[in-house]
């Protein structure tokens, strides 16, 4: 990370070098990360990508195994998402951006991630599945609880 730093800094204009994380990482993992970005001085975290877990399914066992290991996006991830934000934002003292991203499918999905410390969010499965309207609905909800 820090040689892409170091190409990144000598560049007339920067970039912001983001790291994305998975769910699946301990408390401790966390920990390592905010040691990892405070000591390559990147610029922030996007807080999670897909999880291998298969916990929060209820689909018959056979049937998953079937599918294979693939990440995993979507509502599953939606709680495990929030308690990786709140836990490095709590943990980092607010020492850089996180970008919420998760299982967001609905506007309080959305509400959640920011109180639990997301910078930003950003969609992708609930995008999909829910349609653009998400993100006015989203847009809204904000603005109605003055979270700007």
């Amino acid at each position: 990370m820090n040689h892409l730093q170091k190409i990144n800094n000598s560049k007339p204009k920067r970039k912001p070098l983001l790291l994305k994380i998975a769910p699946d990482l301990t408390n401790s993992q966390l920990d390592d990360i905010i040691d990892i970005v405070a000591s390559t001085k990147i610029d922030g975290i996007v807080a999670t990508n897909t999880t291998i877990a298969r916990e929060p399914l209820t689909y018959p066992k056979a049937e998953i195994e079937a599918i294979g290991m693939g990440g995993l996006s979507g509502k599953p991830l939606t709680k495990r998402s929030t308690e990786v934000i709140a836990y490095l934002k709590t943990k980092s003292n607010n020492a850089f951006p996180v970008i919420g991203v998760g299982g967001i499918h609905s506007p309080e999905d959305a509400i959640e991630k920011i109180k639990a410390g997301a910078d930003l969010i950003q969609l992708y499965t609930g995008f999909i599945y829910e349609g653009p309207a998400l993100i006015k609905n989203i847009n809204k909800e904000i603005v109605k609880q003055n979270l700007l």
